[in-house]
């Protein structure tokens, strides 16, 4: 399909040129044509009538006269490119009638009793004749027409009422004709074949600018073309003292495009977004492709006043985000899409090139964490160092399991007597240089960037090695261990085949492992989700749902989820004495979790107040900083081994002395 869209590209450009020669060639041929004209009425007028003179004469200016205009207008059409076949079918008519009206020179200007003045005028016709085959050589059509209009009419006068001598003289030019015209021919192949090639050099030139330049996709300017026309309109900006500004902007769920319809879907969107994209700008403006979903635009001279350069962006910005009302149509489907926008202005060459582009993508980030549907944001100053911080973080992170720096502490859960029944396993975070980053710091950046998966996957892992060590001590034997996974970890394909690798890698006991899931979690592909935990469940495994009461699971949900445990989320547990609302949810979850044949565990339990009620309303099971911060694994081991040794341990765990 390519090398046919390049020879019909080729084909096209070769009938353009030949269209040019032959008009360019016309102003030459039209000063010629006018000699040869005065030199016959010149020499044959003595001869020939005058009216017979001047009707000639009429029907050569007429025939020239159109020719003349013809060149006169196709030098004005702007796009005379687009209506080539026009305009040759127009310049081989008036070749016709130009051949014509020479053809009645031969007859109108005949002197049947000057052998001499006829030897003179079939001189000229073969003079004109000739001249014509060698210029419209290039166009076989507009030759033939030409010298055919001479023949036709010519040669039966000659051959008619010429004498020996003229008769002799016309054999000669038909064969005169017959030479030039294979000559020409010959020429013209020739001609032909260096266009050809000066012609593909040209298009293979504009592909290898093309592909340097600009994206295969879209067809817009790519980065290289974009770093250009960056830096003219910084030097615009700069000598007219002008704001400019840069906006990018990146589509929303692109990724779940290509997941759910595949990647020719995503280019196809891609495709329609830029056609849109650059029908919404001036004409001065540069709309270019970064990759990805990602698209920038380049803007200057917007004003000297910053406040209505400001206007003037978000107007822009406005005009960029309106072309995303109407839906795209993909593989014969509607699909909407809505764009995150950020924008950054720039005033002469106060930044380089790569500054601007990140400030632009800092403040387009900033739209797509903004609860808005359709966000444009302006670069702001003052959250430029937390930004800075956050993708520091999101870099590191991604190194931060392989160089070791992150832990696991333990959170002891004990039964009603206080005494531990296990433990959940919380992340933490040891930057070399930050010291212990909290984990509502990382964690949701870990989501995003989808790290958390294979740092879920490691947890896992070594909660089931601890598991299978714990085995080995009857004190620890019986401990339960509580895992939190992720919602990422969890509605990956293979996840059930990644836990039970690990279990049985571990060689733990699953009856003692348990894996806590949130309410967001469950509330989606509700049928998914059973079929993995019951897959799981097989194995032993226990599934306890995590912060329960602050999400929007229904009662047919949980009713139809085989969970082993509800775990009371801390926002309730915090004012339970001093709030009968936050009362009342804690008794309905217990009673719920009685009903549902669930154990109840109620987790922030801070005061002592605090588990008394809990214990009044039928909770069994705690965990809370009454009984123990997070700590490290060892000191978490001496916690276990000092309470069964000692009676005044439990009461140096509250304080959280180990």
């Amino acid at each position: 399909m390519r090398a046919l869209n390049n020879t019909t590209a080729e084909s096209s450009a070769l009938h353009i040129e030949i269209v040019d020669m032959l008009y360019g060639n016309n102003r030459r041929s039209l000063l010629a044509a006018f000699i040869v004209m005065a030199a016959l009425l010149l020499v044959q007028r003595h001869l020939i009538a005058s009216p017979i003179l001047l009707i000639w004469s009429v029907l050569f200016l007429l025939a020239y006269g159109a020719r003349a205009f013809l060149t006169y207008q196709y030098a004005k059409d702007p796009v005379r490119e687009a209506h080539t076949r026009q305009w040759l079918q127009w310049f081989r008519a008036t070749s016709l009638f130009c051949g014509i009206a020479w053809g009645l020179a031969g007859i109108l200007l005949f002197p049947e009793s000057d052998t001499e003045h006829q030897a003179f005028l079939i001189f000229a016709l073969v003079g004109v004749c000739g001249a014509g085959i060698v210029i419209y050589s290039v166009d076989t059509t507009t030759s033939n027409l030409f010298t055919g209009g001479i023949l036709l009419f010519m040669i039966p006068r000659f051959v008619l009422h010429g004498t020996q001598l003229s008769l002799a003289l016309a054999v000669l030019f038909i064969v005169y004709v017959i030479y030039v015209t294979v000559a020409g021919r010959s020429l013209a192949s020739s001609l032909r074949d260096n266009i050809m090639l000066r012609i593909a050099s040209n298009l293979d030139n504009k592909k290898v600018h093309q592909l340097a330049y600009y994206d295969f996709l879209t067809g817009l300017p790519n980065r290289r073309l974009l770093t250009d026309r960056l830096n003219q309109s910084f030097a615009r900006c700069a000598r007219h003292k002008s704001y400019g500004a840069v906006i990018c902007l990146d589509l929303n769920n692109f990724k779940g495009l290509n997941d759910s319809k595949g990647h020719q879907a995503g280019d196809e969107l891609l495709q329609q977004v830029a056609a849109r994209l650059s029908l919404s700008l001036r004409k001065r403006d540069t709309i270019a492709r970064m990759g990805g979903d990602e698209f920038i635009a380049v803007l200057d001279d917007l004003s000297k006043d910053k406040a209505e350069a400001v206007v003037a962006a978000h107007r822009a910005a406005e005009n960029m985000m309106a072309v995303f009302s109407a839906p795209f149509e993909l593989q014969d489907s509607l699909y909407r899409t809505s764009p995150s926008i950020g924008i950054c202005l720039f005033m002469g060459d106060h930044f380089d090139e790569a500054e601007v582009l990140r400030r632009s993508d800092i403040a387009m980030y900033q739209a797509k964490k903004s609860d808005k549907l359709n966000s444009i944001q302006m670069y702001d100053e003052t959250l430029h160092p937390a930004i800075e911080q956050r993708a520091s973080l999101e870099n590191e992170l991604a190194f931060a399991l392989q160089a070791n720096q992150l832990l696991l502490y333990y959170q002891v859960q004990v039964n009603a007597d206080q005494q531990p029944i296990g433990a959940e396993v919380l992340l933490r975070w040891q930057h070399p240089t930050l010291g212990m980053i909290p984990p509502d710091q990382f964690i949701p950046i870990a989501e995003e960037t989808g790290d958390i998966v294979p740092i879920g996957h490691w947890v896992l892992a070594q909660a089931c090695q601890q598991l299978k060590h714990w085995a080995d001590s009857a004190h620890t034997a019986g401990l339960k261990l509580s895992v939190n996974v992720s919602a990422k970890q969890f509605s990956q394909p293979d996840f059930v085949r990644q836990v039970t690798e690990i279990v049985l890698a571990s060689g733990c006991d699953a009856r003692h492992l348990c894996l806590e899931l949130t309410e967001s979690l469950i509330v989606k592909n509700i049928d998914e989700v059973i079929g993995k935990i019951k897959a799981l469940k097989a194995l032993g495994i226990t599934f306890s749902l995590d912060d329960f009461g602050i999400g929007q699971s229904s009662l047919s949900v949980l009713r139809r989820l085989p969970l082993d445990e509800l775990k009371i989320d801390r926002s309730f547990i915090k004012d339970i004495a001093h709030n009968n609302y936050d009362s009342f949810i804690v008794q309905t979850i217990i009673n719920m979790g009685k009903n549902l044949s669930h154990s109840v565990i109620a987790e922030g339990v801070e005061l002592q107040q605090q588990m008394t009620m809990l214990q009044q309303m039928g909770c069994q099971r705690f965990q809370g900083y009454l009984f123990s911060k997070p700590v490290p694994l060892a000191e978490f081991e001496a916690c276990l081994q000092a309470i069964l040794t000692q009676p005044e341990a439990l009461a140096r765990l509250q304080t959280g002395l180990y």
